[in-house]
C-alpha cells in the first residue's frame, strides 16, 4: 500500500470515530501540514518513525493509561528520573538485561537470541505446578530448553535489580550448592519506554504493557486522574500476574511475598486481581538490607512445604550494592530451600543519554518519560497539538531539539495503517 494511500486510510478511520479535522493534523511531521496537497504524500502521524520503533512503543502504550502525547527524543536518548524517552536511536532492540534462572530444576546452559522478558513467567508456570488460564491474552510463552521435564519447585524468587541493563557480566554469585545449575543469557525488555515499573509487570504478568496497562510509574485510572501504579486509585493490571494465578489455584494455601522500595513494585507479584489479595505479606526495604528482609520471609516458612510459594525482591540501589545483595540473597534462599528457583534480572538501563528537566508543558498534569498527561480538570484548555507544539520547541542545553517528534497518543492505535 502506498504512501498516501496508507495516510488516507489513517484519516478516513480517525474521522469514523468523531475525531475532529483540527486534530487530526496533531503530529504533522516537517512540514506535512503546508497543505491537502503536501499531507497527502507525507507520512502520517507516529509512521513516520522506524517499524521496530512503532513496534516498541505500540508495545509499551495503553490506550487510557498512557500518556496523552508521545514524544521521541532524536538520537541520543533523552531521560527522566533516569528513565529514557523512545529515542530513534532505539531501533532493533528495547532494553537488553541479564537474565540467569538458577535450581536444581533448571537445564545448564544459555538462552539464544529472541528471548524477552515476557517469557519468565510462562517459563516458571510448570515449575509452580500452574496451567494459567487464557495464555492468549499474554505475549510470553515459555522459554524452551530452562526447566527440567517434570521438575517442581517448592519456592520461586524473583530478583529484578531496576534501572539496570545489560552488563555483559556473570551475575555474582557465590559457590552455589551441588546439583544447583544456571541458565544464563539476555532477554529484551519488549517494550518502550523501559520504566521499571512496567517492566516488573512485564515479568510478572507475562504479558507487555499494552496487554497489562501498567506503562510506568504513573498512568491514568478510569476516573481520568493520573495515579501512582498500584497506589490509592490505580487501576489493576488488565491480566493476572502468575502471583495472582497462584495464589488462586492454590486456594490462598501459597505464600506470596515481595521485598519492594516502590508501590509499583507489586507488579511482580500482583495485587487482589480475583479481589483476595495475594500480597499479604509485604516489607518496604528502602534503606535497609534486602538480603535480611529476605531472611526474615525464609525465617516464617517461605518454601517449607508442599505447597509452591512465590517472592519477588525490587532492587534500587547502585549496581555494586545490588550486586552484592543478589549475591547475599541467593546464598540465603539455596541454604534455607535447596529446591527453590531464583530468577534474576533488570529492566533496561539508560546509556549515552541526557539526564534534562524536560520542562512541563502549559496545561500538563505530569511529565513522565515517553510523554505527557493533560491537564483534564474543569476549565482546562490545553490541547494534545498545544503539547505536541511544545515539545517539538524544547531544546537542551546545547541549544539542539530534544526531541525528532511528538505526536497524540491514540495515533499509535492506527499504527496498523502504516
Amino acid at each position: 500500500m502506498g504512501t498516501g494511500r496508507r495516510l488516507t486510510v489513517l484519516l478516513v478511520a480517525l474521522g469514523l470515530i468523531g475525531i475532529p479535522a483540527a486534530v487530526l493534523r496533531v503530529g504533522c511531521v516537517g512540514k506535512s501540514c503546508r497543505s491537502d496537497a503536501a499531507a497527502v504524500s507525507a507520512p502520517a502521524p507516529f509512521c513516520s518513525l522506524p517499524a521496530d520503533l512503532r513496534t516498541l512503543i505500540t508495545a509499551g502504550t495503553y490506550d487510557g493509561r498512557s500518556p496523552d502525547v508521545i514524544g521521541v527524543a532524536g538520537s541520543a536518548p533523552v531521560l527522566t528520573s533516569g528513565v529514557p524517552w523512545p529515542s530513534e536511536g532505539t531501533t532493533g532492540q528495547s532494553g537488553s538485561v541479564d537474565l540467569t534462572f538458577v535450581g536444581r530444576a533448571i537445564k545448564r546452559g544459555r538462552s539464544l537470541a529472541g528471548v524477552s522478558l515476557d517469557q519468565v513467567a510462562p517459563t516458571l508456570e510448570p515449575l509452580l505446578g500452574l496451567h494459567r488460564p487464557h495464555p492468549e491474552v499474554r505475549a510470553g510463552t515459555a522459554i524452551p530448553g530452562v526447566v527440567a521435564p517434570g521438575a517442581t519447585t517448592p519456592l520461586v524468587v524473583l530478583l529484578v535489580d531496576k534501572g539496570i541493563g545489560a552488563s555483559g557480566m556473570r551475575p555474582p554469585f557465590g559457590r552455589l550448592p551441588a546439583g544447583v545449575r544456571t541458565h544464563e543469557g539476555r532477554a529484551e525488555t519488549g517494550s518502550v519506554p523501559n520504566d521499571p515499573i512496567a517492566v516488573e509487570a512485564t515479568i510478572g504478568t507475562g504479558g507487555l504493557p499494552s496487554q497489562h496497562g501498567i506503562t510506568g510509574a504513573l498512568i491514568r485510572n478510569a476516573n481520568g486522574k493520573v495515579v501512582r501504579a498500584f497506589g490509592p486509585g490505580s487501576p489493576q493490571p488488565v491480566i493476572a500476574t502468575l502471583g495472582d494465578d497462584l495464589d488462586r489455584a492454590t486456594g490462598g494455601a501459597a505464600k506470596i511475598g515481595l521485598v519492594s522500595t516502590a508501590v509499583g513494585d507489586a507488579g511482580l507479584t500482583g495485587d487482589a486481581w480475583y479481589g483476595t489479595g495475594p500480597v499479604r505479606d509485604r516489607t518496604v526495604s528502602a534503606g535497609a538490607n534486602p538480603a535480611d528482609a529476605v531472611r526474615g520471609f525464609l525465617s516464617r516458612g517461605w518454601g517449607a512445604d508442599a505447597t509452591p510459594d512465590l517472592l519477588a525482591v525490587g532492587l534500587d540501589g547502585s549496581q555494586r550494592a545490588d550486586a552484592t545483595a543478589v549475591a547475599a540473597i541467593v546464598d540465603e534462599v539455596f541454604r534455607a530451600v535447596p529446591d527453590a528457583t531464583a530468577v534474576v534480572s533488570g529492566t533496561g538501563g539508560a546509556h549515552g543519554g541526557k539526564n534534562v528537566m524536560v520542562p512541563a508543558p502549559a496545561g500538563s498534569e505530569a511529565v513522565v518519560a515517553g510523554g505527557v498527561f493533560l491537564d483534564r480538570s474543569d476549565g482546562a484548555t490545553t490541547s494534545a497539538q498545544d503539547v505536541v507544539t511544545s515539545l517539538k520547541d524544547d531544546t537542551g542545553p546545547d541549544g539542539t531539539p530534544l526531541f525528532a517528534d511528538a505526536f497524540a497518543s491514540y495515533a499509535v492505535r492506527f499504527g496498523r495503517y502504516c
